[in-house]
């Protein structure tokens, strides 16, 4: 997930300042320092726990991402600030801000804390495996967003 965004925003650094911008937490004389930050600790992180070199660093810097993420975002709800995008994914339509969003967001973290908590063995397979599940899982909550609910109104059992 976070090779998917960081990246990305890496490359369409202009569109992610907007971003950052419009959230209103950051002066706006650092909003391009932490467009930057943001984008390469993402990417890190995905580096670190794809690579299996360094999985709890990788999931304590995604658990620190995800907090930042959540904390950002509900305070911007909070403020009754709704319409603006989650900045999750470039490329893509933002979902707005709600506390639905906060909440699933915040719920990331826990699979995130699964390299911390639990000494993984530095097998091959399971990092091919584990990347695999990821990707898989990933594309499924993709899926959830794009995917238009199926209206049942109006049907009888």
């Amino acid at each position: 997930m976070f090779l998917l965004a960081g990246l990305p925003k890496l490359a369409d650094h202009d569109s992610f300042l907007g971003v950052i911008a419009s959230y209103r937490l950051v002066p706006s004389s650092l909003v391009a320092v932490a467009a930057w930050g943001i984008a390469l600790a993402e990417t890190l992180a995905a580096a670190a726990l794809l690579s299996g070199m360094a999985p709890r660093p990788g999931g304590l810097l995604s658990v620190a991402l995800i907090a930042m993420f959540t904390l950002a975002m509900g305070i911007n709800v909070a403020r009754g600030r709704t319409a603006l995008s989650c900045g999750c994914m470039p490329g893509s339509d933002g979902e707005h801000l709600s506390w639905k969003l906060v909440a699933r967001t915040a719920l990331c973290a826990l699979p995130a804390l699964v390299p911390v908590w639990i000494a993984l063995p530095q097998a091959t397979v399971l990092r091919v495996e584990s990347i695999v599940g990821g990707v898989c899982l990933f594309m499924m909550w993709r899926a959830t967003r794009l995917l238009a609910p199926v209206n049942t109104e109006g049907l009888s059992s």
